[in-house]
């Protein structure tokens, strides 16, 4: 993988000027360029038109911004207001175009970023498995099951305090109710996930198949074969 230019040169001290603010980012995004998920996100959202900012580096920031504690769009400027660290980084407006060209692109640019992350995933999880041989167990009860698969699938009510798009009454209030894939092995890493109404059912057996076609899809080919899958609550009933 390629180094980019933004961190060709980078160091850290202690005994410099001036305060960095979320200087823990800067791990983050080489992460996402080390492991091929910022070049993967822009081919996959590339476009004949030329762009200021590419718009898989912004993609790719965003992440980083939201795995670093980010609310909403606006706290996108923790990066942008600091180019000596991150060097030029796309504005809070160029975020909201970007995010709403790959909206009007439809299924296509999702499957295509799906793809550009379960690539990133998979390169990740290789440099684990050359390291220890294999990925973590999966502890049940007093014993670890070694070399099986876990996807745990779980719906949450998500709170919404405005007439945000699918937010719907539900019998916690109002918001959305989502369905989420997560890898037990690597503590809880998400795999795929549904966005869905706030009136969506927790028993809804469709959904849980269709979400666990997906995490299933995200997996390495090679840890496909022996997989655990649970599901809370109702779920088992029906999934």
């Amino acid at each position: 993988m390629q180094v980019t230019g933004w961190s060709r040169g980078l160091e850290v001290s202690g005994d410099g000027k001036g305060v960095v603010s979320h200087a823990g980012l800067a791990l983050l995004r080489h992460l996402a360029d080390k492991t091929g998920l910022t070049g993967g996100l822009a081919r996959a959202l590339a476009t004949p038109r030329i762009l200021v900012h590419d718009r898989g580096q912004v993609m790719a920031d965003l992440a980083c911004a939201i795995a670093d504690g980010a609310r909403v769009i606006s706290d996108f400027r923790v990066m942008t207001d600091q180019q000596e660290l991150f060097g030029p980084v796309a504005s809070v407006p160029t975020a909201w175009r970007t995010l709403r060209e790959i909206a009007l692109s439809g299924k296509r640019a999702d499957q295509r970023i799906t793809q550009a992350v379960n690539g990133a995933r998979r390169y990740a999880w290789a440099q684990v498995t050359d390291r220890d041989g294999a990925l973590p167990g999966v502890r049940l009860a007093d014993r670890t099951l070694d070399a099986v698969t876990c996807i745990r699938l779980d719906a949450t009510v998500t709170p919404a305090h405005s007439d945000k798009e699918l937010a719907e009454a539900n019998f916690k209030g109002y918001g959305h109710h989502p369905l989420l894939a997560v890898c037990d092995n690597t503590g809880g890493e998400p795999l795929a996930w549904m966005l869905r109404r706030g009136s969506a059912g927790s028993n809804t057996a469709a959904d849980h198949l269709a979400i666990a076609d997906a995490a299933i899809a995200a997996l390495p080919p090679g840890l496909r074969r022996r997989l655990m899958i649970t599901v809370t609550g109702p779920g088992p009933a029906t999934a």
